[in-house]
């Protein structure tokens, strides 16, 4: 008998459950999240937003949603945006409003509900955003008549003084000066100073003026010179064919140069000391100052001054 009891007890609290459960998701939830209560005064525009749960097949109309403009003569409905729907909702809502009531003290006032309608299965159905109570203050003290209030004086314009910003700017623009002229000399864009510009600068200086003569075994004797007066002078000491690997060691810098230069070695070696005129083949001036070029922007990047 107690167990068929238990068993009846168990059964009428299920029921219970189920249709709690079952009325729960048959009806629109609204719930409304709403910024501070209080501390409102005239002009202020306070933002209300309302997280919407619907049943299945429910339909938010949009187009029956509150129109904005005046509530009543002290309150402004100022704008309405639908948002994402936050997890667990179908729906949300922005109202924003406008308040414009003149108060001697502090007092409550009350956003009235906002009806907003649902369609399904053909039929519609409104629900209403909650009221919602706020503190709102005034903007005159409430001990002092109107005629006893005396608006704030103008503020005169404040001098401020050129000389601190004319000195920053001064010294700005020096700055900017000096930068210019090191990008300017490091380019070799200066001539007076031109001779700081490092070996291969001076060398590749040298050959622009070798280019205007006219093409010659003596002109690419002394275009090649060039190449091994600026190579000497980078190594410390004078560079033979047999000395290049040591030079590429001592220079890791250049070696993406190294089987270049080689071939140079080699065609200077055949220009200067062949005993054969047919084998002293002339080498552009062009050609000696594409590698030199290379070098001197190898031999750049490896320095600040």
């Amino acid at each position: 008998m107690n167990n068929n009891l238990l068993s009846w007890l168990v059964f009428f609290v299920l029921l219970m459950t189920g249709s709690a459960a079952s009325s729960e998701s048959s009806r629109i939830i609204v719930e409304l999240e709403a910024p501070r209560a209080y501390g409102y005064s005239l002009g202020d525009k306070i933002t209300l937003k309302t997280h919407i749960k619907t049943p299945l097949f429910y339909k938010l109309e949009t187009g029956f949603l509150p129109n904005p403009g005046p509530l009543n003569d002290w309150l402004k409905l100022d704008s309405v945006e639908l948002l994402d729907a936050q997890s667990g909702f179908d729906y949300a809502l922005a109202l924003t409003y406008q308040v414009f009531k003149s108060v001697d003290s502090a007092t409550e006032l009350t956003i009235p509900a906002l009806p907003i309608r649902f369609s399904h299965t053909g039929t519609s159905e409104t629900e209403h955003i909650p009221a919602w109570t706020f503190g709102y203050s005034p903007l005159l003290p409430k001990s002092k008549a109107d005629a006893q209030i005396q608006p704030e004086p103008e503020l005169s314009a404040v001098l401020i003084s050129p000389d601190q910003h004319a000195l920053r700017l001064t010294l700005l623009w020096t700055c900017a000066a000096i930068i210019l002229l090191y990008i300017v000399w490091f380019y070799g864009k200066i001539p007076f100073l031109e001779r700081y510009s490092g070996a291969f600068g001076q060398a590749c200086r040298d050959l622009k003026k070798l280019k205007k003569l006219p093409p010659s075994q003596e002109t690419s004797q002394k275009a090649m010179q060039c190449f091994h007066r600026a190579l000497n002078q980078l190594a410390g000491e004078t560079v033979f064919a047999a000395q290049l690997p040591e030079f590429f060691n001592r220079f890791p810098q250049f070696k993406p140069l190294q089987d270049r230069t080689g071939i140079f070695f080699q065609a200077s070696e055949r220009l200067f000391f062949s005993s054969h005129p047919d084998t002293k083949t002339m080498i552009a001036v062009e050609k000696i100052e594409e590698l030199c070029l290379l070098y001197r922007k190898l031999e750049r990047s490896r320095r600040w001054i």
